[in-house]
């Protein structure tokens, strides 16, 4: 069956078009890319700028103003939201459940031996995680179970897997175990990302995706001008125009500096 997927490039849209063309059918993609564009256009970053310099998501920094101005005015006995948490653990579910999507049998296959290897390598360093962390927090006197939380949930699953197993470490004797998921999986950050890829460049060689990836880890890193010549360089060697646009937007955007208030 011919099946044509729109919005090919959002989160639901590619695992669900890979999912198809694995069953078989004759999958084609549209999208306008314009979910790229609304942060650079609409300058979502712009009231706290100097969080995304130091690797905080987009949506954590459009949280935290609102966050902060609720707690002033809490403290002043004025509450004009309330927040319910009854849709919490469905949307999570969904959330997760949606990623399953993305997994390719005829992907690995084309891939070859070299990605057959490197998922038994990525298992191998998941038992590693969950092994040290166990007995490093285990010889700190803490619970074994706060270095696994600390281990493969948060370094592989990243904030969002550690929030969601945080309620079952906590019941497991693990004290606050939401503030470490979270802080456990941003603290690496994008210089772990940028000293991975170093090791990429034989193998992938000047290919232009490789060139973005780093510019946008320069740029979580604080490294504007490093960025701006990555963005630059990746844009100048592909050949979809679609690309083309959204790397030198980037780029322009960065050189433009922050805005103005």
């Amino acid at each position: 069956m011919r099946i044509l997927v729109l919005g090919g490039d959002g989160y639901l849209g590619w695992p669900t078009a890979l999912h198809l063309s694995d069953r078989g059918h004759d999958v084609g993609v549209l999208d306008n890319f314009a979910r790229r564009s609304y942060d650079d256009e609409m300058g979502v970053r712009s009231l706290v700028p100097w969080l995304a310099r130091v690797n905080i998501p987009a949506p954590v920094c459009g949280g935290l103003p609102l966050a902060g101005l609720l707690a002033v005015l809490h403290s002043y006995g004025y509450q004009p939201l309330a927040f319910t948490t009854t849709l919490q653990v469905p949307l999570q579910n969904t959330f997760f459940a949606s990623i399953g999507f993305a997994a390719s049998l005829t992907l690995m296959r084309r891939g070859g031996p070299l990605v057959f290897g490197f998922f038994l390598l990525a298992l191998v360093v998941v038992v590693c995680q969950n092994l040290l962390g166990g007995a490093v927090a285990w010889m700190l006197g803490q619970h074994p179970l706060m270095g696994v939380l600390a281990g493969s949930v948060t370094m592989a699953g990243g904030p969002a897997t550690g929030l969601a197993f945080a309620p079952l470490f906590e019941q497991a004797g693990v004290p606050g175990a939401a503030t470490l998921a979270v802080a456990a999986a941003m603290a690496l950050g994008p210089n772990a990302g940028l000293a991975l890829l170093g090791g990429l460049d034989e193998r992938i060689g000047d290919h232009h995706r490789l060139h973005s990836v780093r510019a946008h880890l320069l740029e979580q890193a604080g490294d504007i001008a490093g960025a701006i010549a990555g963005f630059e360089a990746a844009a100048a060697r592909t050949a979809n125009q679609r690309e083309q646009h959204y790397l030198t937007t980037r780029a322009a955007h960065l050189a433009s500096g922050p805005p103005d208030g």
